[in-house]
Formats: structure tokens, sequence, C-alpha cells
């Protein structure tokens, strides 16, 4: 694999995107390697618990713009919207627990599949955030239906609409994050947080799993196909063109 790096140790499983010189942002590799990696550890025994972290200074900054600047056509947007979406269910609805460990920057698509997890513990020096809208572009359906069901909807819309950046502890506070660690003890605490879950039986846990996201799932499913043909729309006009040439032209 290329784009992410993968090793289980005594039951846990530690899966890294490991794109740092690109801030861990997401391109049609990087998400097929890990829809293809998650489908394939839904079988594997070996495999209790599931930490997503980042390699390098960031968990993930999100779709990478150079790939969205190459959507050529709605039908090409469409299908990515699409790739976005289906991953991150992957891992929402994996069978066995998942803990994101946000070691870094955080942002839009990228801080959206750290919710798809079920517990998140987030640096002290990281920050996060959802700037969709400053591109012209908004967030996947289902990263949006996860904040949703994790802050509500009031918060969800100031942060969506803002696009504005929030640290560890203030995504403690409005209950987005789990846990604020420093960053020297961040992946043991995360070691030690997945030995605790790994003294329930696997079924108990996968169904309590199951139980919790039933709601969320049901949402997603009615919204996905909407979102996706919005995200299509607005790849094709000149705005987002626009901002997203400028985004670039900094980075």
């Amino acid at each position: 694999m290329k784009t992410i790096s993968y090793e289980i140790h005594k039951g846990t499983g530690i899966l890294k995107f490991n794109r740092p010189e690109k801030y861990n942002a997401f391109n049609y590799e990087l998400l097929t390697e890990l829809g293809d990696l998650l489908r394939k550890e839904r079988s594997n025994n070996r495999l209790k618990v599931l930490i997503i972290t980042g390699e390098g200074k960031a968990f993930s900054s999100g779709v990478d713009l150079k790939t969205l600047s190459n959507l050529k056509n709605v039908e090409q947007a469409r299908e990515f919207a699409l790739l976005l979406e289906n991953t991150s269910e992957l891992i929402y609805n994996f069978n066995k627990p998942t803990i994101a460990l946000i070691n870094g920057i955080a942002l839009g698509g990228g801080f959206g599949y750290a919710t798809a997890a079920d517990i998140r513990i987030i640096s002290e020096t990281a920050k996060a955030g959802y700037p969709a809208v400053k591109l012209g572009a908004i967030l996947p359906a289902t990263c949006t239906m996860y904040l949703k069901a994790l802050i509500g909807d009031g918060r969800t819309k100031d942060l969506l609409l803002t696009g504005k950046m929030i640290t560890g502890r203030e995504a403690l506070n409005m209950g987005l994050v789990n846990y604020v660690i420093s960053p020297d003890k961040l992946l043991n605490f995360a070691i030690e947080l997945a030995g605790q879950i790994m003294e329930a039986p696997v079924l108990a846990l996968e169904y309590t799993k199951n139980t919790v996201n039933f709601t969320t799932k049901r949402e997603i499913e009615a919204a996905k196909l909407y979102a996706a043909d919005n995200f299509a729309f607005l790849s094709q006009t000149g705005e987002w063109q626009k901002h997203i040439k400028k985004f670039i032209n900094k980075s």
C-alpha cells in the first residue's frame, strides 16, 4: 500500500493515512486503498479494535485540492463524491470498534472521517474545522450526518457555515470528541482504551455499535445521492473553480 500503512499488535490495528507531504489529503488512491483494507479486515479475527490516525503533522486535511480541480464534468464529480461517501460508511459501519486518533490538523472530509469512528481522541495541539464553504463546496452527506448526530443542528450549522477552525478543547466542550490528550501520550492512551474495549465479547460490541448507529444510518441512505448530486453541480460552477485555484496557489 502506498498511501496508508497498517499493522496489528495484540488485537489492536493501527491504520495510518500516509501522505504526510500532502497532510494526508484524500485522493483516489488513498480512498481506494482505505476501502479495500476496511473490507478485508472485517473478517480478520485477529483484529479486535481499529485505531485510525495520520502520519506526520496531520490527521487529514480532507480531499486533495488537485483531485478536486481535475474533476472535468458532473459525472466525474458525482462518482468521486460517492467514493467519498461509501468509504466514509465503511468506517461508520465497520463491524469492530474504531478509534480516531486526531494527531494534528483535521479538515473537511478528513475531520468527517474522524467523526465516522466510534470514539475520538484529539491532541491538545490539534486544530480542526470544515472549510468546504470557503471553497464553494459542501461536506459529504455522511460526514454532515455524523456531525449532526454528535452535536445537533445548531452547532453543526455554526461549524459548516462559518468554516471556522476549533481547538481540541473546543471540540471536547461541544461533544465532538471524547478525549483531549497531550501529544506525547496520545498513542498510549488510545492503545489503553482499545484494551478496555477488548474486555467485552466481540458480538456484544458489534451489536452495540449497530444499535447506536441505526437511526443515523437510515438518514444517510436518504441523503447520500442527493448530496452527491449537489457536490457534482457545485464542482462545475465558476465559484468552485475560482476558489479551488486560489487555495492551490496558496499551498
